[in-house]
């Protein structure tokens, strides 16, 4: 088989690859900055590269997924600037405080004649309840009588994990993580005062792999060194920001000795190393859904030696851990009165219930909000148009993230313009966009002008640069995309009263967790028909619950167990199988005008 010879200067990179190796292929294995959100597929056309062979001079642009080496080649990977708005914010509450892992300073009296108790019943101070390793027990008696009988125990619950010499109780710090299969939030805890020390985030490095997690799975699955990949992209991200947080406060990465993780139940799976293959398929059957507490240093997660990992609890193949943290942040498991919680992400979850019953549901929107799915859609970045209105001129207007040029729209924005469009009579009901000559609102009559043929398409144009036109803009395929999208949703919330059984006024509260909630607006969202209007006043958004949640857990060792009792309590609607979902999907997909 031939060889070529393909460079990446930016990157300082030069390899030699057989004859129809793919571009995404080489990106992928020497761990190149770019994203193939549609998993490869030519779909998205997010992976534009520049690529020339060495003969000709002028570069020509190329989707790196589709590209096949056949020649020797130059590519440059354009560079993008990581800005995204990653929320961090959350609703916070006080909890007992009582961590997962704790530390306690021993002084204790050496052994006597009079006083010859074991080393072990002298360091439990006679709590037979108290257990511990192996490793522990043989490492006790050097450890005791080369430090003076003073020591410091860590324990977890009623384990003894490790004993160090010394006092060192001064400084015991955990990490609660939000690992999103588009973002991840962290949270650096004292855990002697349960104070916030820091707050840090990036983007999930996954994404190279597939912005859905049907793409990872299926990357996980089929290729051999699929979930190995995967898996050392999370841990890596995960030990450079601990890294970075500590050592910017004074302290360093073995001073944590717990970490707590939210993720969904794929994202759960990728982080613990353990395959997801069956989450593809009917019934969508998890490995494990219990919570598991494993020792990091087994992920090569770079912490205390003896430090922990805690993941939550899942619920079902397709509503995980993020979604009962969501719960146990919000209280909904507590409620006296019937909450409606939403949490919008790369993945939609759905939960109804209050302390006597829950059920659960997930949807396939997140996408679409995201900007996956759109045309020119992007996520909460700079250049990210996040809001649009009419303003007091009556124009077309709108928001943009960093003040800076238009560069795309993020899904917050998506919402307000189709909120719009539908108010002037751009859109119908049933989602077309409109010719100018069948606008009759007068504020729809003064934009019809930005109607036009965009590259074929029909397309609403929200801004066009001076001299190459049309940058930022909604096509008609678009306005579909989210039609689907949104139908989800409503048609997951509608299926959930069915089951539950519940009228739409015997709900008291409606919970918006994640960015996405969180930059909503909540009218233009009942505008477009994401939830009913009936819950509009019922609505509040509170933030990252999720990584509230993982909070909560690493602070308390009861809220675990609530966390525990919310996961059984829990019955997940499998709505693929649901007899009236495909009727009431149908019936969600239009607006109402």
């Amino acid at each position: 088989m031939k060889k070529y010879t393909v460079s990446f200067p930016s990157d300082n990179l030069t390899v030699d690859v057989s004859e129809n190796t793919t571009l995404q292929q080489i990106i992928i294995e020497h761990g190149l900055d770019l994203e193939f959100p549609c998993g490869g597929m030519g779909v998205c056309k997010r992976c534009k590269v520049n690529l020339k062979s060495p003969a000709e001079d002028e570069f020509r642009v190329q989707l790196a997924c589709q590209t096949k080496v056949r020649e020797d080649l130059l590519v440059e990977i354009p560079k993008k600037q990581k800005s995204d708005k990653i929320l961090l914010e959350g609703i916070e509450r006080k909890v007992k405080h009582s961590p997962l892992i704790k530390k306690v300073y021993l002084d204790l009296d050496p052994p006597t004649l009079e006083d010859n108790r074991d080393d072990f019943t002298r360091l439990i101070s006679g709590n037979e309840n108290i257990k511990t390793s192996l490793q522990t027990l043989q490492l006790l008696p050097s450890l005791l009588r080369e430090n003076h009988f003073q020591v410091t125990a860590m324990l977890m619950g009623d384990e003894i994990i490790d004993v160090e010499p010394a006092d060192t109780t001064a400084k015991v710090l955990g990490v609660a993580l939000d690992i999103g299969t588009t973002t991840i939030a962290g949270y650096l805890l004292d855990l002697n005062t349960g104070e916030e020390i820091a707050r840090f985030s990036d983007l999930n490095p996954q994404t190279k792999y597939g912005a859905d997690l049907i793409s990872r799975i299926v990357y996980a699955s089929q290729n051999p060194l699929g979930l190995e990949r995967l898996n050392r992209e999370l841990i890596d991200l995960i030990n450079r920001l601990i890294t970075r947080a500590t050592s910017a406060h004074g302290y360093s990465a073995e001073d944590v000795v717990a970490i707590t993780a939210a993720g969904n139940t794929a994202m759960n799976h990728l982080l613990l190393k353990i395959p997801p293959r069956n989450l593809a398929g009917s019934p969508y059957v998890p490995v494990v859904k219990q919570a598991v507490a494993i020792d990091a240093i087994e992920l090569g997660i770079e912490i205390h030696p003896a430090g922990k990992l805690f993941s939550f609890p899942n619920v079902a193949g397709y509503v995980g851990g993020d979604t009962v943290a969501a719960v146990l942040a919000s209280e909904v498991y507590k409620a006296k009165e019937l909450d409606l919680l939403i949490d919008i992400g790369t993945n939609g979850e759905i939960v109804l219930g209050n302390k006597k019953k829950m059920i659960s549901c997930s949807v396939a929107a997140g996408p679409a909000f995201e900007g996956v799915q759109i045309e020119c859609g992007m996520r909460g970045a700079n250049g990210a148009i996040d809001h649009v209105f009419i303003n007091e001129h009556e124009e077309f207007a709108y928001t943009v993230i960093g003040d800076t040029e238009p560069e795309g729209i993020a899904g917050s924005g998506i919402v307000d313009i189709l909120a719009v469009l539908l108010d002037v009579g751009v859109i119908d009901k049933n989602g077309r966009i409109l010719k100018a000559e069948r606008i009759e609102h007068p504020i729809g009559k003064k934009m019809a002008g930005q109607i036009k043929d965009v590259k074929g398409k029909a397309a609403f144009v929200i801004y066009e640069h001076p001299e190459s036109g049309p940058k930022v803009y909604l096509t008609q395929k678009d306005v579909r995309e989210f039609q689907l999208a949104k139908s989800a949703i409503a048609s997951g919330i509608e299926i959930l009263m069915q089951e539950y059984p519940v009228k739409i006024e015997e709900i008291d509260r409606l919970y918006l967790a994640g960015a996405f909630g969180s930059y909503l607006n909540h009218e233009n969202a009942c505008r477009v028909g994401m939830f009913p209007r009936a819950l509009l006043d019922r609505a509040t958004s509170i933030g990252n619950a999720a990584g509230t949640g993982a909070k909560l857990i690493l602070l308390s060792e009861k809220e675990y167990e609530n966390s525990k009792r919310i996961s059984n309590k829990m019955t997940y609607i499998e709505l693929s199988s649901h007899p009236d979902f495909n009727g009431t999907f149908l019936g969600n997909i239009g607006f109402v005008t």
